[in-house]
Order: C-alpha cells, then sequence, then structure tokens
C-alpha cells in the first residue's frame, strides 16, 4: 500500500475569533491521473491529465495562494465543496413546517453558495486516507452547528474523493440532528486545453429541459425544453456558440434527471452519464456521471484576475436552484436519521482513446 502524500499547503491567518489555520495538500495518483486537493474547503486544487500526445498537463483551474480562495465578494468559489445549499435560495429564506428559515444573504437579497461563511471557506478535517485495489481515496469532514449561515439544525457533511485509473469519483454525505436541508455540489473549473479560454471546447448536456432564470440567476418558473432554444446541448456545440447565443450567457441548471417523478431518467442512488466535454487543441475529454438530478453549467463569464472571463467551465452536478421555495423542482430536505448522499464521476481521456 502506498502512502498518500500530506503535507502542509498555508496558513488562514487568524480571524476575530478563530486561531490561524494550516491548510494542508493531499496528493492522490492513478497511471492516468494526479488530484491535489485542499482542506480549504474540502476543494480539488490541480488535475493534470494526458493529452492526446500523452503528455500531462492541467485541466483545472488553480492559483498558488490562499488570496483568491478567502476572497469575500467575487470569490469564483475555485474548485470548492459548496454547502450547506449549493446554488441560489432567493430572498435568503424559505418555509419549513410551518415557519419561515431567514439565512445570511450574500448576493443581493439572496443566499448564494451556503452563504458569506459557507463550506467553502472552512478548513474540513482530514479523516481517512489511503490507497488500495480501488484506487487511492482521501475523505474531509465538516460540522456545522445549528444556526450556521441561518440554517436550522447541526450538521455533519463528509467529502470523499476517489481516483482509479482514469477517473475521479466525488462522493457527498452529510447527516443532522433536526430537519434541515443540504445540497453539496463540487464546485470545478475545467479547461481542458490549459488555455486562457474554454470558448473552443465542446460541450454536451443529457438534457431535454432547462431552467429559466432572471438576472440573480433566481428560477423564473418551472423547466422550459431546450429544443429550439441556445440551450440545445443534446448535441455537441461549441461553448463559444452557446454563450454567444444567449443574452445572459451560460449560467444554468439543466434537468439530467426528472424531477417530475417520471422514473424513466432519473433514479436517486443511480449513476448516469450527463454531460461531456472536450478540449478542442489538446483531444482531452471529461465525461460527467452522477445520481443528481440537475446540472449547472456556468461558463466563467465573472471570473476574475487572475483568470480572464471564461477561462473556465463549471458543471455541478446538484439539486435544481430555489429548490426549498419550489417543491415541484425536487425536494432538499434532510430529517434526523436520514442521510443526504451524492456520487459524482467524471472520466478522463482523449478523444479516441
Amino acid at each position: 500500500m502506498r502512502l498518500i502524500a500530506v503535507a502542509p499547503f498555508a496558513t488562514v491567518p487568524a480571524g476575530p475569533d478563530s486561531p490561524p489555520r494550516v491548510v494542508h495538500r493531499v496528493v492522490l495518483r492513478s497511471h492516468a491521473l494526479r488530484v491535489e486537493l485542499l482542506t480549504l474547503g474540502a476543494a480539488v486544487h490541480r488535475v493534470l491529465a494526458p493529452d492526446r500526445w500523452g503528455r500531462p498537463g492541467d485541466v483545472h483551474l488553480h492559483v498558488p495562494d490562499l488570496e483568491v480562495r478567502l476572497r469575500g465578494v467575487g470569490n469564483p468559489y475555485l474548485g470548492v465543496s459548496v454547502g450547506r445549499y449549493a446554488n441560489r435560495i432567493a430572498g435568503a429564506r424559505f418555509p419549513l413546517e410551518g415557519r419561515v428559515v431567514e439565512l445570511a444573504p450574500n448576493e443581493g437579497p439572496n443566499q448564494l453558495h451556503g452563504g458569506p461563511d459557507g463550506f467553502h471557506l472552512r478548513v474540513w478535517d482530514l479523516v481517512d486516507h489511503g490507497s488500495g485495489p480501488h484506487g487511492e481515496h482521501a475523505t474531509f469532514a465538516l460540522v456545522s452547528p445549528a444556526g450556521d449561515q441561518g440554517f436550522p439544525g447541526a450538521l455533519r457533511a463528509e467529502a470523499t474523493y476517489r481516483v482509479a485509473g482514469d477517473t475521479l469519483t466525488i462522493t457527498y454525505r452529510a447527516t443532522a440532528d433536526a430537519l434541515t436541508v443540504a445540497n453539496l455540489c463540487h464546485h470545478g473549473y475545467w479547461n481542458l486545453d490549459g488555455s486562457t479560454s474554454v470558448a473552443d471546447h465542446r460541450l454536451e448536456v443529457a438534457a431535454d429541459r432547462y431552467l429559466p432564470v432572471d438576472a440573480e440567476g433566481i428560477p423564473l418558473g418551472g423547466l422550459s425544453p431546450v429544443a429550439g432554444t441556445g440551450h440545445e446541448l443534446r448535441e455537441s456545440a461549441r461553448v463559444g456558440d452557446v454563450v454567444a447565443a444567449l443574452p445572459g450567457g451560460l449560467d444554468h441548471s439543466y434537468a439530467v434527471g426528472d424531477p417530475g417523478g417520471l422514473g424513466e431518467v432519473f433514479r436517486p442512488g443511480v449513476v448516469r452519464r450527463v454531460a461531456r466535454l472536450v478540449g478542442a487543441t489538446s483531444g482531452r475529454s471529461m465525461e460527467v456521471h452522477t445520481d443528481q438530478p440537475a446540472l449547472q453549467v456556468y461558463a466563467g463569464a465573472h471570473l476574475g484576475p487572475p483568470f480572464a472571463p471564461f477561462g473556465g467551465i463549471c458543471l455541478e452536478a446538484q439539486c435544481f436552484p430555489d429548490t426549498p421555495n419550489r417543491p415541484e423542482l425536487g425536494t432538499a430536505l434532510l430529517r434526523p436519521g436520514e442521510e443526504a448522499a451524492s456520487t459524482t464521476e467524471l472520466h478522463f481521456g482523449v478523444i479516441g482513446g
């Protein structure tokens, strides 16, 4: 059994109510991939994968220090584990058992990605790591107390990364001691060519419907067909062309499952192929497989220094935005004695490989 590399990476400065915290880096390897993780945000730091000529290169945006990761306004959520609730909750509030839960807003009147002090800014505990016949893995854990960012109930979250062959598997688990909501996801930024823009990447998303949103990213209503719109991604399309065809840009949730309960497409716990991204020059490909009902696709229009706009694209497997306020989109409820779990597999390869 090979020892997993774990080493200090940087130190989070002391805050008004917290001491300095050491951030560690964990390195997982297979014959095809090298994945570097950070305990800050239980985040992916770097991913190296071979191109069509067999040369390894970076396919995930990263920075050499913590400055960008600790940014308040404008934080890009670089490769982090987002929680308690990924995406947006309208008005930073939702009904629960006859009362209204008031959350901490951090994007105008709304809450985005768990609030101003979400899980992306926490130093998680490295609770397990090792190697074996099923690859190398690392598990991070975090306890969120009752009332954290306004959410009810104390919640324990785990994020497990596993590398085996050409696949990176990300698994989230959460339990709580009171009724609450949970929607954890990985917020990776992918650029398979290692270039300054993903405009020439080609993207395919297995979704017949998408979720229209307003200028603040809040759902306007229910799901709409992709047919005849700029959201038609059932066949491979150039990312730059998709962005140009959408007046508000590409930052939308696609129904890769079926929250309406038809059961033919989406079955909880069943991992299925939902998207494919291909780099035009490197020949690298990445398939997304998940058991989640929605895939948020964000083309990185608002990325700032040290990155350029559209420098990376996010493919976030999760619940739909604002689900706590919109039961027609499914449920994000987590009850005591239950476990919220999700699995996303990222399969890397090359065209024709």
